[in-house]
């Protein structure tokens, strides 16, 4: 008798994962074919059989978590983004919460571009802000996600990151 195979999604959890491919993180299905074939979605299924279901279930319920986090912290950065002009010290509020979750220095990048001329005329809040994103890309990197990179290349990223949140909030 064979025995039975599952099948589970698993997509790149980031900033620029589309939120379909999200929706579909760490699923599983009896049949490959369940799976939606998204050409924007970069994923692999994997296959496992029945006798270790439960370990893939629980592994299920982390995937599922991680991707919930990430489609509620883009939430909290787009509200923060649009409440920044209007009441800066909730936007600073929300962005510290969405950092917490993860901080990704694109979207650094783009926030600069688009809020730029505000955080111009107002360098303490400028200032407040990169440190928000500087003390949380840091934490970032002893999360266990982080840990299975190799030491110096982790060390070097988290330099690479810190470095270019100092240039693009001025901060010193």
């Amino acid at each position: 008798m064979r025995s039975k195979t599952y099948y589970q999604y698993y997509t790149n959890v980031t900033y620029s994962t589309p939120a379909e491919c999200l929706a579909l993180h760490g699923r599983i299905a009896s049949d490959p074919s369940e799976f939606p074939d998204h050409d924007n979605c970069p994923r692999r299924i994997l296959s496992f059989p029945r006798s270790e279901l439960s370990y893939y279930r629980e592994q299920e319920q982390k995937m599922r978590a991680l991707a919930r986090a990430e489609i509620r912290r883009r939430g909290l950065f787009q509200e923060a983004e649009e409440a920044l002009e209007e009441d800066p010290e909730r936007g600073m509020d929300l962005f510290a919460q969405a950092a917490r979750i993860e901080t990704y220095i694109p979207e650094l990048e783009r926030l600069l571009e688009r809020k730029g001329e505000l955080l111009s005329r107002d360098p303490d809040l400028r200032r407040r802000l990169g440190e928000i994103f500087y003390r949380a890309y840091s934490d970032k990197f002893g999360r266990p996600r982080y840990e299975r990179f190799p030491e110096r290349m982790r060390l070097a990223r988290e330099k690479a990151g810190l470095s270019r949140i100092r240039e693009l909030f001025q901060l010193p």
